[in-house]
Parts: C-alpha cells; structure tokens; sequence
C-alpha cells in the first residue's frame, strides 16, 4: 500500500487550481514535501484542457479569476467520477460553497491549510 510519506513513482500527480500565485507556491512545497508530484494551474482557462483521469487527486480554489472551483470540479468528475476533490476557500457564496460541499470537502485557507494538504495527499494514496 502506497501512502503519502512513501510515494509510488508510478503515480498520478495532484492537481492544484488557484488564482493566487502564493497558495499556489505553498500547497505545491507542502505536497511535494510529502513526496507527491503536482501540478499546478491558475485558472479555469488553463485547466480547460486537462482531464480528471489524468491526476489522483485536484485540490481548487472556490473561486478562481475567471470562474469557480465547483464549476470545473463538476467537468473534472465527468471524465473521472471517483476523483477525489477539495476546495480551499477564504469565503464566498453560500450557493458557490454548498455546490463545493456536495463534491468534496471544504477548507478555509487562512485556517485549514494543513487539514486540506493532509486530506489531498490521503486521498491521492488511496486511489
């Protein structure tokens, strides 16, 4: 059995949404830490072209500059129903939220990094 702290070289990377190139500098080194591969995107444009088998796990920003988190987790599920999604946010819709919360669970940036992080790279070992 694979886990975080001993990765399988074979193993599909993590993908990682966000707008900000801070969040994204520091999920990716607290991943690749743990000995995981990631990739890592900064908008809805960017990610219109990938798809969701080819990554163990996606980890997105709830909103992104020029759309939402959900929105293209739902279109990252359609191609891979099992994917194991979360959302990092720092707040927004309620309507935004809740389409999150029925993908996958929702961390607060300022607060649950680390969970979020730690949950990603769980759910990349089990798959």
């Amino acid at each position: 059995m694979t886990s975080a702290l001993s990765p399988n070289s074979n193993a599909k990377p993590i993908l990682f949404v966000d707008d900000s190139a801070v969040a994204r500098v520091a999920v990716k080194r607290r991943l690749v830490a743990l000995g995981l591969e990631v990739v890592t995107l900064a908008s809805v444009a960017e990610a219109s072209a990938i798809h969701g088998g080819d990554f163990a796990a996606a980890l997105l920003d709830i909103e992104l500059g020029d759309g939402f988190g959900p929105e293209l987790g739902a279109r990252l599920r359609e191609g891979a129903p099992a994917l194991p999604i979360a959302f990092l946010t720092a707040g927004g819709p309620a309507e935004i939220l809740d389409a999150a919360a029925r993908l996958g669970p929702v961390f607060s940036k300022a607060s649950e990094l680390d969970d979020a992080v730690r949950w990603i790279a769980d759910a990349a070992a089990r798959g």
